[in-house]
């Protein structure tokens, strides 16, 4: 490997872009992380870091564009830390996020993964009904990558237009609030009511926003959590719940009952398990008020519940934070349902529990990627596993 120091320049070619948000370059066997740049670049690049393994580099020219570069949508694109890919057309993103998921499960999980990962996808823009912005001294705006400053924003073409028509209504409220209000954060949300904030600049405020998918009818809070990507969130409950029926189905992690509801209209009976106070609250209120007179919900940690529970579902549903479900895996493998569908927004940790899960004794049917985030490197998967037979 090549050595080089801090601020050392190179000439390198962009390979291919990386989960994190970085294109990956090569130099005399040294691999290079390169924000922003795309796949076919020919770069001058400075050194910036040096790890290990890799070292990171800053663009300081692009000496040869990549067929794959294209203009960006988003004035703050660079400075904001919330997207990394808009420089990237869209077919080239959606074809890194199945090679990520491809990787994930060939290099986490040990899996011999031969066929290309499906990624369903939707508009690039304008999908997100959900929206977290930060404050400082009065200031609205974004952290910065890797960082905790404030970026102030003046528009966002990934938000619902809903929301992103707001944002010049909300930093005046903002800039005219009492100075005895501390607001830190500002969280909007849009659903097929509208658009509400919290706390109330605007008097858009409402108690619950409401989202429709599959049919069903879900009351959520606007601080609430609920699937980000308004566009896409019907395909991918859609496709977690394709094909599945019988007399029992445990819903883990179930939050509002995204998945509880059309597994409602599947199975005899659905338990849903969800720990947090106002997510269980609200569930049982969907619950109601869609009719699924066949839902139990229960307030309790995943593993506090299964490691009371002694009834065997035909199904277990599970969508667990970022961190994956490695603490419930012992009690799902003695529980032994004969199918599990395991909803994942990170590739890395879905294909480790995947292959905890194949060693004590089940298959993976498939795994299907959704582009929940364009113009970022995140993406959704849903896995499809069977009991194996014995």
């Amino acid at each position: 490997m090549t050595a080089v120091d801090i601020g050392q320049t190179l000439e390198v070619t962009a390979e291919s872009l990386a989960f994190g948000g970085f294109a990956i370059a090569r130099h005399e066997g040294l691999v290079l992380f390169v924000p922003f740049a795309a796949p076919g670049d020919r770069l001058l690049v400075e050194i910036t870091e040096r790890e290990k393994q890799h070292v990171r580099a800053r663009i300081v020219e692009i000496l040869e564009p990549s067929p794959h570069r294209r203009e960006v949508r988003c004035q703050h694109f660079q400075d904001c830390g919330g997207c990394q890919f808009q420089h990237v057309d869209y077919p080239a993103q959606l074809a890194a996020k199945a090679d990520f998921v491809r990787d994930a499960l060939i290099r986490t999980g040990g899996f011999d993964w031969p066929d290309p990962v499906t990624v369903h996808h939707s508009g690039e823009w304008g999908y997100r009904g959900r929206t977290q912005i930060k404050v400082h001294k009065r200031e609205m705006g974004f952290h910065r990558a890797f960082s905790k400053e404030v970026v102030p924003i003046y528009e966002c073409p990934v938000l619902a237009p809903e929301l992103e028509a707001q944002l010049p209504e909300l930093r005046k409220a903002l800039t005219n609030a009492p100075r005895k209000q501390r607001i830190h954060q500002i969280e909007g949300a849009c659903g097929s009511d509208g658009a509400a904030w919290t706390p109330d600049l605007t008097d858009s405020r409402k108690e619950l926003v409401e989202h429709r998918v599959q049919g069903f009818t879900y009351y959520v809070e606007p601080e609430g959590f609920f699937q980000g990507n308004r566009l896409l969130v019907d395909t991918l409950v859609g496709k977690a719940v394709e094909g599945l029926s019988g007399a029992h189905a445990f819903d883990l992690y179930a939050g509002v009952g995204l998945f509880t509801m059309p597994l409602s209209r599947r199975f005899d009976r659905v338990t849903s398990v969800e720990d947090e106070r106002r997510a269980a609250t609200l569930g049982r209120v969907n619950a109601k008020i869609n009719g699924c007179t066949n839902v139990s919900y229960f307030r309790k940690t995943t593993e506090q519940f299964l490691a009371q529970n002694d009834v065997t579902p035909d199904l277990v549903m599970m969508d667990p934070p970022r961190l994956g479900a490695r603490p419930a895996i012992p009690a799902l493998l003695e529980l032994g349902a004969e199918h599990l569908v395991y909803v994942s927004c990170d590739p890395n940790t879905l294909a480790r529990d995947l292959k905890t899960l194949v060693e004590g004794g089940y298959s993976v049917a498939s795994v299907e990627a959704f582009d929940m985030f364009p113009q970022t490197y995140h993406v959704e998967c849903v896995a499809h596993l069977q009991r194996s037979k014995t």
